[in-house]
């Protein structure tokens, strides 16, 4: 499928599949529009702890406009990935160009990601992240930067098990990951 999205063109060669621990196969592919329902079935099957560590806040339900800022990416400066299983949404991950530094560098984004509470633990955000930074690298982009709380141990290993150089700072309640995307 081709779409034109924001003036990006759908990467399709973004598409393969990926097995994760438990030897089950997720099929790995950019978010399109027409996954509105697809997230919106995705985060009924949500944890209130999983939406909070997301959002840092209650959200119950996304919004029609929640929806459609979380569907319609650029595939250039917001880029969104979705992990399906027979059909169904079980992750999603993301990343947003920041606005440039200081000294005019424009290679850095805000990244995010999220798994389904079934399906935590296999592996699906590591894949999730990875291929993010793949798609990021082709963009320019060379670190990822992210912001969680720091009673979400979960998020905090997966980005440590990437191996890549990381810096952390501490505030009360949230933590601040920098990511360097290996070339």
């Amino acid at each position: 499928m081709v779409d034109s999205v924001e003036g990006g063109r759908y990467p399709q060669s973004w598409e393969s599949d990926a097995v994760i621990s438990d030897e089950v196969v997720v099929h790995i592919r950019p978010i399109r529009p027409s996954d509105s329902g697809g997230l919106r079935d995705f985060h009924s099957h949500l944890s209130d702890q999983s939406v909070y560590f997301r959002y840092f806040g209650a959200k119950p339900v996304l919004s029609e406009d929640d929806l459609h800022r979380l569907t319609t990416v650029d595939y250039q400066d917001r880029v969104a990935l979705i992990a399906t299983l027979e059909g169904s949404i079980v992750g999603v991950a993301r990343y947003e160009r920041l606005a440039p530094e200081k000294d005019g560098q424009q290679n850095r984004a805000e990244v995010a990601f999220l798994v389904r509470d079934d399906h935590q633990g296999h592996g699906i955000g590591s894949v999730l992240l990875h291929r993010l930074a793949l798609a990021a690298r082709d963009r320019g982009i060379t670190t990822f930067v992210a912001e969680t709380l720091t009673v979400n141990q979960r998020m905090l290993v997966t980005f440590q098990a990437t191996g890549w150089p990381m810096e952390v700072h501490h505030s009360e309640d949230v933590v601040e990951v920098t990511l360097s995307i290996p070339s």
